[in-house]
């Protein structure tokens, strides 16, 4: 009897202990761990930086162990760069930012725009480190707007640039499947993000947007003081981590500070290739072509300015704002041939705000357009949700139309938590597609053929508004 007690001991030894020590790494005591304990916040920054903003990784990186973690307070970051073998996942400890490749065996190197590296990434960091509220801050190249997000330049023969947004929304759904929550909020660094489209898209995995109309600008554009304030917004909520949400979303806006940035004749000379080593007397010859070329009457010879913007949006009212658009969609389908109406949407769409124009509409014209910037040239697909369909309440003599239109912007409003954007700059926080002609409908910004169409979307499967850009733009 007492044999079998001894041995029904050993066995109870060996099968809650074994298992324990077997999977641990040896040098676990020495890396941070949660221990399970669940924080009021976990912070995970995906930094997809294998392209040209590799050094803006770094410096995240570096700047963010002026944070750290605390007991309440987990900051975790994923960093590829452009070099090989320089993907890192990282605990950021105060002063500190720790290797934990080693620890969940995670690759030296790392596909960052294969939608599987999101899901993983996201759903290890909910596992190890469970939090009350997460957040997930993207940063990449290439930002896309309803194309896609997340640019690696070193795959090659995948098939597309960036994660088409169907397919990164889908990596979403299996992390809040495999975890039965949703993402507190999803930051987008990237360029020209906040779109209607992309909160769409991912209302049904998180809970607030953060992104930008508008082009992001870096540390070379204008100076640091006008790009996306990551390490104020960080640090006040390890300081404060009993924020909500919504409190964390708009403290990220509030933070920012928008600016006029005009392009120039030479830009790409002098901050892509130079990186603003460029010298005094390139810079006075730009500005003296420029000023000469932004004085022909015609506007679309005329330099590009951009007017950058954030704004942070509230996902669960985007379903209704969705409601709104298809309604205004049906209204503007069955009223097509009606000629007030068309004269009212060409004059609306010929005057509202538009975004993109850092990007030229053909790949053809990309030499030139990169040294001589005229709005001609520029990329103009993408325009404020609520400047349109405001432009057309205005000008419309349908009543029908007018209530539908006052409808849908009394929810863009309710939607909007915080939006920063210069005086007098008609963008409201977020934007949608409606390109200038047929020639640019589903045109690719990265290639020639689009991986994903607009069709692809869940906003244009379940609404209209699809519909109506192919009838009114003859596709």
């Amino acid at each position: 009897m007492n044999n079998k007690k001894k041995i029904l001991s050993m066995l109870l030894v060996i099968f809650f202990i074994l298992p324990i020590t077997s999977t641990i790494p040896a040098d676990y005591s020495t890396t941070p761990s949660s221990a399970k304990q669940t924080a009021d916040w976990t912070v995970m920054y995906y930094l997809c930086c294998d392209n040209h903003i590799s050094y803006e990784g770094e410096g995240i990186v570096t700047n963010l162990t002026m944070v750290g973690s605390s007991n309440n307070f987990n900051l975790i970051v994923l960093k590829d760069g452009d070099k090989d073998g320089d993907s890192v996942l990282y605990y950021v400890e105060e002063g500190n930012a720790v290797s934990l490749n080693d620890v969940y065996s995670w690759p030296d190197e790392l596909d960052m725009a294969n939608p599987n590296t999101i899901k993983l990434f996201i759903e290890l960091m909910m596992d190890e480190y469970p939090a009350n509220h997460y957040a997930l801050i993207m940063l990449s190249d290439h930002g896309s707007g309803w194309q896609g997000v997340c640019y690696d330049r070193s795959v090659e023969n995948r098939g597309y640039t960036v994660i088409p947004m169907p397919i990164f929304a889908n990596a979403l759904k299996e992390v809040t499947s495999y975890s039965g929550k949703k993402i507190d909020i999803i930051g987008f660094m990237p360029c020209v993000t906040g779109m209607f489209e992309v909160a769409y898209e991912l209302a049904p995995y998180a809970d607030y947007m953060v992104a930008s109309e508008e082009h992001m600008l870096e540390d070379l554009d204008n100076g640091p003081e006008y790009t996306w304030q990551y390490l104020q917004s960080t640090w006040n909520l390890k300081n404060n981590t009993g924020m909500t949400p919504e409190q964390f979303a708009g403290s990220i806006v509030d933070y920012y500070k928008s600016c006029d940035f005009p392009l120039w004749i030479l830009y790409s000379y002098m901050v892509i290739t130079k990186q603003r080593e460029y010298g005094k007397i390139v810079e006075v010859i730009s500005d003296i072509l420029t000023k000469a070329v932004n004085k022909f009457r015609n506007p679309e010879f005329r330099i590009v300015a951009l007017h950058t913007t954030l704004s942070a949006v509230n996902l669960s009212k985007i379903n209704d704002v969705g409601g709104k658009i298809n309604n205004l969609s049906s209204l503007l389908i069955l009223h097509g041939q009606n000629y007030q109406i068309k004269q009212a949407i060409q004059l609306a769409r010929k005057n509202v705000r538009e975004y993109g124009k850092f990007y030229t509409k053909k790949s053809s014209t990309l030499i030139y357009y990169i040294n001589f910037p005229i709005e001609k040239l520029a990329f103009d697909s993408f325009v404020d949700l609520y400047d349109i369909i405001q432009r057309i309440n205005e000008t419309a003599e349908n009543q029908l139309v007018k209530d539908a239109c006052l409808q849908l912007m009394k929810e863009i409003e309710d939607s909007i938590i915080l939006n920063k954007a210069m005086q007098n700059d008609e963008s409201h926080g977020l934007s949608i597609y409606f390109p200038e002609n047929n020639k640019l409908y589903n045109k690719y910004l990265w290639g020639e053929e689009i991986p994903s169409p607009y069709e692809d979307l869940r906003f244009s499967k379940d609404t209209m508004w699809d519909e109506f850009l192919k009838g009114y733009l003859k596709v």
